[in-house]
């Protein structure tokens, strides 16, 4: 086999110590086979970009060129490779003249191409600066995430967790509802479950109950639930792809009921 390009062997040397492992973020195409020819372990993500949320982070991840044939994909397809980069970490794409738009929106460093037999690969490197994505993942670390179909089964149990809604009224409205959810808007979370504040939501009864934290994408809803978990509460977690998840899986939703917003 040739030697690897130059800087694709940097990229490969990033993962030494992060157990050689890499993403890969669509089909197989050429560069997860030549990480994995070059001794990386790569794992291989498919699906709704928005709901791909994993528990770990890589050094390198790698993004089918198929992903991104539109601007829309190509930004959602970008946005979940970003949030599992660790600091420092190298994205691997080849969406045709996005370079630039890939750097200004996402805040990458484009350092670099490699041309191969199936064309050219960009390389971009994300800042060590902590970010939002650290803060989600560090947020993560501490709560239960629960899946949409795993949270339908404990809302069927004996034991069920409050589900508590932070969207907006314009997105229940529109997107429907989690039966038996309670509206508790992002805004006002803390001070509607913290007993210490004046306005504790009703059906808050104690630390230890179990509460899932629900937003639209999954994102602000682990933020959400890590300062639950820091006021005390000690059965918090979130929905893994938000109500978006949810309705995906196709469970069941409900009209929205705003007659309890003002307490």
């Amino acid at each position: 086999m040739a030697p690897p390009d130059p800087l694709l062997a940097r990229v490969v040397a990033s993962a030494a110590d992060h157990a050689n492992a890499a993403l890969a973020l669509g089909g197989d195409w050429f560069a997860p086979r030549c990480l994995g020819e070059l001794g990386l372990s790569v794992e291989l993500a498919q699906g709704d970009w928005p709901s791909v949320q994993l528990d770990r982070r890589f050094a390198v991840v790698a993004v089918d060129p198929a992903t991104g044939e539109l601007p829309e994909h190509r930004a959602a397809v970008t946005h979940c490779a970003v949030q599992h980069l660790l600091p420092g970490g190298f994205l691997l794409s080849s969406f045709a003249a996005a370079s630039s738009d890939l750097v200004d929106r996402f805040a990458l460093d484009h350092v670099g191409v490699v041309d191969t037999a199936d064309g050219r690969v960009d390389v971009h490197r994300r800042t060590e600066r902590f970010t939002i994505h650290d803060m989600v993942f560090e947020a993560r670390a501490a709560i239960r995430r629960v899946g949409p179909l795993d949270l339908a089964q404990r809302l069927a149990g004996t034991d069920p967790p409050v589900v508590l809604d932070t969207r907006t009224h314009t997105d229940r409205r529109r997107f429907g509802v989690i039966p038996g959810s309670l509206h508790v808007p992002r805004t006002v979370l803390e001070w509607h479950l913290d007993p210490a504040n004046g306005y504790r939501h009703p059906a808050i009864v104690s630390f230890e109950q179990p509460l899932v934290v629900v937003c639209n994408g999954g994102y602000s809803s682990s933020l959400a639930a890590a300062n639950l978990l820091a006021l005390g509460f000690t059965e918090v977690g979130d929905l893994v792809g938000g109500h978006h998840a949810w309705v995906a899986a196709g469970l069941p939703v409900v009209e929205a009921d705003h007659s309890h917003l003002d307490l």
